[in-house]
């Protein structure tokens, strides 16, 4: 196998032991480095021009990317990008770093990542509850995880708890958006159902109390005429069928949760 083919199969970056394991000579290594096609890190470590700086890190201490940083990479939606890649390594090596948190145990098998149901087990105990289940549901959403699978992954210390944030995720729920504001709003106390199908209408993103519609808006939403005008239709379709509809912008979720929590409760507090 030639270098470069070798680094792509790696997302970009390896080590040399192994590059060497998989078949390309230390002769055409070193050719390609001086060819620059490939670049020498130092340490044993060898790249692309332009690799990705998680993949370089991982590679440089000889792990494998885990958590929200594997997830990422194996195309779930990610809440918030991690400052640091998170970088599994093996159990017993000491490694310290402080371009990484750290991952120790979960590296069986080979390749730049570990598979998704460790990441998103390790994710279920290293992140906040609502990143972990942003990534859960987002799997379940594209048919890429099963709940039944990910629950035998969550044994041994602090699966108690990653099983009770398992239990939050949903794969019918639409965004990251719509996850973020289904659990802030139960976490109010409010009694929800999501993706409830309105005859004549279609689906809607979120039913509080049987007679209170929340729907989400993304980035670029609304942006042409005809869209506007179906969304008024759609509205005055709710309102016939006796709903109230709220809706919020992608803002006023991501930066404003709690007002906007806290509108919605007010809301189903005065009744239909």
């Amino acid at each position: 196998m030639e270098p470069v083919a070798f680094l792509q199969s790696r997302l970009g970056a390896s080590s040399w032991s192994a590059i060497i394991e998989a078949g390309v000579t230390d002769g055409n290594l070193r050719g390609a480095v001086r060819r620059g096609t490939v670049q020498s890190l130092g340490r044993g470590t060898y790249a692309l021009p332009g690799a990705p700086p998680d993949v370089v890190i991982a590679a440089r201490l000889r792990g494998r990317l885990t958590c929200c940083s594997a997830a990422r990479r194996h195309g779930l939606d990610v809440l918030t990008d991690p400052e640091r890649p998170h970088v599994a390594v093996p159990r017993n090596r000491g490694t310290r770093s402080a371009l990484a948190v750290v991952h120790r145990g979960d590296t069986v098998g080979s390749g730049p990542l570990v598979p998704l149901l460790d990441a998103l087990a390790t994710a279920a105990r290293c992140l906040p509850a609502v990143d972990s289940v942003v990534m859960v549901d987002s799997g379940l959403r594209q048919a890429k995880v099963r709940v039944g699978a990910l629950r035998r992954r969550l044994r041994g210390p602090g699966s108690v708890e990653a099983r009770r944030i398992l239990a939050l995720a949903d794969g019918r729920s639409g965004s990251v958006i719509e996850t973020v504001l289904r659990l802030a709003l139960r976490q109010a106390g409010l009694p929800l159902d999501l993706q409830v199908l309105v005859p004549g209408l279609g689906r809607v993103d979120l039913v509080v109390g049987g007679w209170l519609v929340v729907e989400v808006d993304g980035f670029a939403y609304h942006s042409e005429r005809a869209q506007y005008r179906a969304d008024r239709e759609r509205a005055n379709g709710l309102a016939g069928r006796g709903y109230v509809l709220l809706r919020f912008t992608y803002e006023d979720v991501m930066y404003r949760l709690p007002e906007t929590v806290a509108y919605v409760a007010a809301v189903y507090a005065r009744g239909r």
